[in-house]
This record gives C-alpha cells, sequence and structure tokens, in this order.
C-alpha cells in the first residue's frame, strides 16, 4: 500500500503535461472528425475512450510497485513474443501490415507493447550484467531484442523494427562509452542493414525509402503523402487556416492525417503558433523526464526511465521528420497525439512505471530534487 511519503513524490508537472499531449490530439482528432459524412466524431470518441482507459491503467501501474515489473520482466518478455507469434497468424491486415490482433471492441498491436518490452528486459539484463561493459554483454543484450525484431519485420512493420534497434543502442550509449564497441555496433548495424535489404524489407519498404531521397520523383504516387504534408504544413504559415479549417486535412487530400501525419494538420490548421506550443509541451516533457532520472539511483529504475525518454523522443523525432520530409515514411506514430489505442495505451503505462520508480524507490537525500 502506498504511503503518504511516497505519494508526495507523484510527480504532477510530468503528469499535467502528458495530458497536455493527449488533448492536443483528442482536439485534432475531433477536428479530423468533423470531416466525416455521417460519423461526426467517430475517431474523436473512441480516442476519449482510449484516454479513458489509459489513465485507468496508469493509475494502476503507477500504484504498483516497479519491482514488481523487474521481478517479472522475463514473463512479459516472453508474452510479448506469443503475442507477436500470434499476431501473424490471426493478426488484422491494415495498410498491408498484419499486426493488430482483434479482441471486437478493440484491436491491439503487440508492436507497441514490444516497444515497452524492449526497454524492460534491456535494464533488467543491464541491471544483472557486471561491469565493465564487454563484448559478450552487446551481444548478449541485442539477442535478447533480436526476437521482437524479427517477428515484428515479418508482419512487415519495418517503423516498429527500427524504434526497437535505437532502443537497443541509445540505451546501450547510457550505460558504455567505449568507442571500440560503438565501431564494432556500426559494423554490425551496417551488415544487418544490408541483410534486410536484400531479404526482408517488402518492395513497399523499399518504395518509402527511395521516395525520401526523390519526393518528386513520383509526386503522385509513393512521394503523394510527403508532398500533401509538406503542402499541408507550408499553408499553415504562421497562425494556421483555422480550427476545421485546413484543405488538405478536410478535404483528405492528405492520408493518415489522424495518425503518420498528424503533425501536418497541427500545422496547416494552427500554422507555427500551434507547433511551437506543442514542441514546447515535449520540451518540457523530456526535461521532466530527465530530471527524474537524475532522482533514481536504481539501475533497474534508471535504465526504466531513460528508455522510456529515448523511445517517446525518437517516436516523436521521427514522426515530425516524416512530416516535414527529412525522414523516410516508416509509419511511426506521435506519441500520445496520434490517433491509436495501442499506442496511446503503451504510453501512458510507460509514464505510469516512471511514476512508479520515483514513488516506489525508499527515501533517500534526492527526494527534495523533485520539485521545483
Amino acid at each position: 500500500m502506498i504511503n503518504f511519503v511516497q505519494l508526495k513524490r507523484f510527480d504532477a508537472i510530468l503528469f499535467i503535461l502528458m495530458v497536455l499531449l493527449i488533448v492536443f490530439g483528442l482536439v485534432i482528432q475531433y477536428s479530423l472528425s468533423l470531416a466525416v459524412e455521417g460519423e461526426s466524431t467517430g475517431n474523436f470518441s473512441k480516442q476519449c475512450i482510449f484516454a479513458l482507459i489509459g489513465l485507468i491503467l496508469f493509475l494502476f501501474v503507477f500504484l504498483t510497485d516497479f519491482r514488481f515489473v523487474r521481478s517479472s520482466a522475463y514473463i512479459i518478455y516472453l508474452l510479448t513474443i506469443l503475442l507477436l507469434i500470434g499476431v501473424l497468424f490471426f493478426g488484422q491486415i491494415f495498410r498491408g501490415v498484419q499486426g493488430w490482433l482483434s479482441f471486437g471492441f478493440f484491436n491491439f498491436q503487440p508492436a507497441e507493447l514490444a516497444k515497452l518490452t524492449a526497454i524492460i528486459i534491456l535494464a533488467k539484463f543491464w541491471q544483472e550484467a557486471r561491469l565493465p561493459v564487454r563484448l559478450k554483454h552487446l551481444l548478449i543484450s541485442f539477442v535478447l531484442i533480436l526476437p521482437l525484431i524479427f517477428l515484428i519485420i515479418l508482419q512487415p512493420d519495418l517503423g516498429s523494427a527500427l524504434m526497437i534497434i535505437i532502443l537497443w543502442f541509445g540505451i546501450l550509449f547510457l550505460v558504455d562509452k567505449n568507442k571500440k564497441h560503438f565501431i564494432s555496433i556500426l559494423i554490425i548495424f551496417i551488415l544487418i542493414a544490408s541483410s534486410a535489404w536484400l531479404y526482408f524489407l517488402t518492395d513497399t519498404q523499399k518504395g518509402r525509402i527511395s521516395t525520401y531521397l526523390n519526393p518528386q520523383g513520383d509526386p503522385l504516387g509513393r512521394g503523394y503523402q510527403i508532398t500533401q504534408s509538406i503542402i499541408a504544413i507550408g499553408s499553415g504559415q504562421v497562425v494556421g487556416r483555422g480550427f476545421g479549417l485546413g484543405p488538405q486535412s478536410q478535404l483528405r487530400f492528405l492520408p493518415a492525417g489522424e495518425t503518420d501525419f498528424i503533425f501536418a494538420v497541427l500545422a496547416e490548421e494552427f500554422g507555427f503558433i500551434g507547433c511551437l506550443l506543442l514542441l514546447g509541451i515535449y520540451a518540457g516533457f523530456f526535461y521532466r523526464l530527465i530530471r527524474l532520472a537524475r532522482t533514481v539511483y536504481d539501475n533497474f529504475g534508471l535504465i526504466l526511465i531513460l528508455g522510456t525518454t529515448l523511445s517517446i523522443f525518437f517516436q516523436a523525432f521521427i514522426n515530425i521528420g516524416m512530416n516535414i520530409g527529412l525522414l523516410p515514411v516508416v509509419g511511426v506514430p506521435l506519441p500520445f497525439v496520434s490517433y491509436g489505442g495501442s499506442s496511446l495505451l503503451i504510453s501512458m503505462i510507460s509514464i505510469g512505471l516512471v511514476e512508479s520508480v520515483v514513488t516506489h524507490q525508499p527515501f533517500t537525500k534526492y527526494d527534495d530534487m523533485i520539485s521545483l
């Protein structure tokens, strides 16, 4: 049972920033829903339900001691692998990806859970690994996440697989600064990337990368999404066209405006000011996570917080990069903002774990550092 001293450590600022990001997403979803004939608030209503369920899960995880997650890390890992295997046989196909398990009222995407599982299992591994870090540690840590990557690529979902690789590399950077190791990693990464291009990537995924290098080569085909996204962002200018008044998004010239290209919708309707406000909330959110990480001395908890920070940061970075044409379209959602129950629920659970780490660790002299 959580006591009053522990409850005082709950970081309300982080929670408020998370809620503000969710509200941003709901506002955009409501705007997009107005353009759907006969279904005035379809995605908006569903996202509101996901947000309420996510809040319940957030509170449940926050009140649960994070050490329970630490002791259950390998069970969570095995269950995630089973779900990823199951989706290959029983999964629903959407946009060429067999990545969703249907539960009637809700389609769950195990790849989103795999991102969180990768953080948990790597945190567990590096907590148990003996320093100094050796090459065998690097190989073992990669072997741990390899089944997750392989099963996700089979769907095929390049964006989620890429995110797990980035998480592995980012966490490794935090625990090991040996330059020789990074040279070895670079060589391994080049070999994996070359093998993926030759044997694993589909023609569609190769086309996305080719389109990224030359989006104007096929503006009405593979380059259509990027072209329309850039047009939408540019048309927003400083203050935007107004709520519900973006022609690119409201007239459906912009594909996947509620998911992959939601940042372009924001830019079109609310302009540079709206984008700056969203980025400011994200900046405060990441600053708060890093500040909280400084108060944690448990290795598992520390890597869990830093891994969550890396995951949300790189997903946001890749999504925004996709929208402005700086990165290839790989289907990575904008955390807390894009439409999708799986992404929103896992993101909120992740922050619940962060709050659990901060709240349930034994009292230390660093407690005063949590409050501003």
